[in-house]
């Protein structure tokens, strides 16, 4: 409007200038989305040797391919999500935040903090008992369902078992409705404070400690 204003000969101003590049692109992809007969490609980039690659290989044997009829959808990113990422530009809080919840069934942690991350910013999380959050969070924080984090057994249990275990979990969340998943989200959110570093790194103070006494 201005430009059209502020000219001479009252013309049109050029609108292909009007539009930055980044949404010129957009929208040729979008054209070109509506018009492939190709699937959804079930991953964000192109990788080099992806035959080697295990969740790939797991998605293919599996036929999770983003068929229109499939009930779950992939969408692999192997890359750290960041504002100065193209595809999502944003940080990584800002993309926890957006997530219903954060799954990370672990086989062996030290401690884990994804599943931290998530509750630290009111997100559900399920860990397991073979990380060390997952296992401080059984021995310690009482009702830990009820404040949202969830801890598949995976001590001297089959890989079936702890599938079924984790399979309940996500079905009973799917059942929830949009208030009891805001409500639950609160609670996640108020029991942070529990795994704040000013509580756990007495842990830390300790363990050194106990290592200087030892050397």
């Amino acid at each position: 409007f201005y430009a059209a204003a502020a000219s001479q000969d009252h013309r049109l101003p050029d609108l292909d200038g009007m539009v930055d590049d980044y949404w010129k692109l957009r929208y040729r992809r979008g054209l070109q989305s509506w018009k492939t007969s190709q699937l959804p490609s079930v991953i964000t980039h192109n990788l080099v040797n992806d035959q080697d690659d295990d969740i790939l290989n797991f998605v293919r044997r599996a036929n999770l391919v983003n068929n229109k009829h499939d009930r779950v959808k992939i969408v692999y990113h192997p890359d750290f999500v960041s504002t100065t990422s193209p595809l999502f530009g944003m940080d990584y809080g800002q993309f926890v935040r957006g997530c219903h919840m954060g799954v990370f069934p672990s086989y062996y942690e030290p401690w884990g903090y994804t599943p931290l991350e998530c509750v630290a910013r009111g997100v559900p999380a399920i860990t397991s008992d073979l990380s060390g959050f997952g296992d401080y969070v059984q021995k310690n924080v009482s009702e830990h369902e009820d404040k949202g984090i969830f801890v598949v057994r995976r001590q001297e249990r089959s890989f079936d078992q702890a599938a079924e275990e984790l399979t309940e979990m996500l079905w009973n969340f799917v059942l929830l409705s949009r208030r009891e998943r805001i409500s639950q989200r609160n609670r996640v959110e108020s029991s942070a404070d529990i795994f704040d570093w000013k509580n756990l790194r007495v842990y830390y103070d300790r363990a050194y400690a106990l290592a200087l006494e030892r050397l």
